[in-house]
């Protein structure tokens, strides 16, 4: 059997109340990290449960995003996504998958170079984890980030009525290039704000986008400022746009089907 590290589905773990079929899981996912780390998930990489056709994130195998980003810090560039498909996820027990996903941002301000590898699932459920990433500039590794339980990254497909919350508490571990180790405890709270929204990119007008926000909470249970984020999804195309630290708007898009 396929086994997926660091995404809880142990009871009480990360999907509470997640029900069955087309629903998404609403309330707290506020689990416990598995033993080792090492938890089964349901479905296979490369075979999510929703078609590519009405996925709100997609990850088909040669799919890509073209963004064109606004930064405060590193001014405007472009973003480039691409799923590369089923990979054994590093430093995880033999047979560990996920679906590989490579981001570059060519900063043209800085001249740096920046990728990240990110090891996604979309569980049965609907919602999208992240299992690892990996951050490069200029070809060296300088950040892996892992979570227990896996962390939140997005919906593949709307609840089926709204209000729809979501709260994910995980504990991170991020290792830097030269070894040392930081420990965090976020959480994050998911909140789907309106359906069948309209919105312009310069890749065309949608007109039935999915509004997400996710607010990063301090210890008070209250959002931070300046860390929440909103993402419009569209159906069969994937994010076309985000707003809150940075902005990302989508330039163009081959989507697999």
């Amino acid at each position: 059997m396929t086994r997926w590290w660091m995404a809880a589905l142990a009871a009480g773990g990360l999907l509470v109340g997640c029900g069955g079929g087309e629903s998404l899981p609403g309330g707290e996912g506020l689990g416990s990290p598995p033993p080792g780390g090492d938890v089964g998930l349901p479905g296979e990489p490369g075979t999510p449960n929703t078609p590519a056709s009405t996925s709100l994130w997609p990850l088909t195998t040669g799919s890509v995003w073209v963004y064109d980003i606004q930064d405060p810090v590193h001014g405007r560039f472009q973003k480039h996504v691409t799923v590369e498909g089923p990979s054994d996820v590093p430093g995880a027990p033999a047979g560990t998958t996920g679906v590989r996903v490579h981001s570059k941002q060519d900063r043209v301000a800085s001249g740096v170079v920046y990728e990240e590898y990110s090891w996604q699932v979309e569980q049965d459920n609907g919602l999208v984890v992240r299992l690892r990433e990996e951050d490069h500039r200029d070809g060296a590794r300088v950040r892996t980030t892992t979570w227990s339980p896996s962390t939140v990254k997005s919906l593949a497909r709307a609840p089926s009525a709204l209000p729809w919350t979501y709260t994910n508490a995980v504990r991170e571990l991020t290792v830097l290039g030269d070894g040392t180790q930081e420990n965090g405890d976020p959480t994050y709270a998911w909140r789907v704000v309106e359906m069948g929204v309209t919105v312009q990119t310069r890749a065309g007008t949608f007109t039935n986008a999915v509004k997400v926000r996710r607010d990063k909470l301090n210890d008070a249970g209250e959002a931070k400022e300046g860390k929440e984020r909103t993402y419009w999804l569209v159906p069969g195309i994937g994010k076309v746009r985000e707003e809150g630290e940075r902005i990302e708007d989508l330039a163009s898009y081959d989507v697999k089907k």
